[in-house]
């Protein structure tokens, strides 16, 4: 079972932030998850939130402020202890920072059509330019995106996510869409689900999974992979999950 990072190690270093990824890469984890946004001048960038407020401290939406104003925030403001600034990183910074790793699910947080096109004309250059391969998938709760991208980058391997109350078959969506692998929020990550999965040919990897006790269910059941806020702590406590 392969351990990765949500947003970095958004629980034990700010989330989203180019330090938070070299403190994972510091773990010796080589596995993360992270978000993709639009600017206002239709730049790619990481940060989950549509709204600053909370990563910030900053007001107003991700899709009003330049590129460069979103560099200029402090995503580590709320981080108690952390050493330094970390600006909201553009997506080449981190795929710069990233270049080593063995497994990224890029999260596209498109809501509406435009930002899916920009995303789905975007992204695949940098994915390509970097060399990521099968490396790196592109993931969405919004199929609208995950179609686009399949269209103009059929190559890049793709993975549908769904919350809990997801009340579609999220097997057969993922299948219609092209793609590899299934996100599930974790309170729907069941034996019978990762079974169906596999017969398909999808990995399932899961989401958000902080508990100790849980990751060993996950682990029994026979789930791929598991995205935590707290690397650093699942390597101290069950390092043996994840040999």
């Amino acid at each position: 079972m392969k351990l990765i990072g949500h947003r970095g190690a958004r629980g034990e270093a700010p989330e989203n932030t180019l330090g938070g990824f070299r403190y994972l890469r510091d773990l010796g984890v080589r596995a993360v998850e992270l978000d993709i946004q639009v600017t206002g001048d239709q730049e790619l960038v990481v940060i989950h939130d549509y709204s600053l407020e909370r990563s910030t401290g900053a007001s107003g939406k991700v899709g009003e402020h330049t590129a460069a104003e979103m560099a200029a925030l402090d995503a580590a403001l709320h981080f108690a202890g952390w050493p330094q600034r970390e600006g909201v990183p553009s997506l080449r910074q981190v795929m710069e920072v990233l270049r080593d790793f063995e497994h990224i699910q890029f999260e596209v947080k498109a809501a509406t059509e435009e930002h899916c096109q920009v995303v789905a004309a975007k992204f695949p250059a940098l994915w390509r330019e970097f060399g990521f391969g099968e490396r790196a998938f592109t993931t969405s709760f919004n199929p609208r995106y995950l179609q686009l991208v399949g269209e103009t980058a059929p190559e890049i391997p793709r993975g549908f996510l769904f919350e809990k109350d997801y009340a579609g078959d999220a097997v057969a969506a993922a299948l219609a869409l092209g793609c590899r692998s299934l996100g599930p929020h974790q309170e729907r990550c069941t034996a019978t689900l990762i079974s169906a999965a596999h017969a398909q040919g999808l990995m399932v990897s899961t989401w958000t999974v902080n508990s100790v006790e849980r990751m060993r269910e996950l682990k029994r059941d026979g789930v791929d992979s598991l995205i935590t806020d707290l690397p650093g702590q699942a390597l101290r406590e069950v390092p043996e999950l994840f040999r």
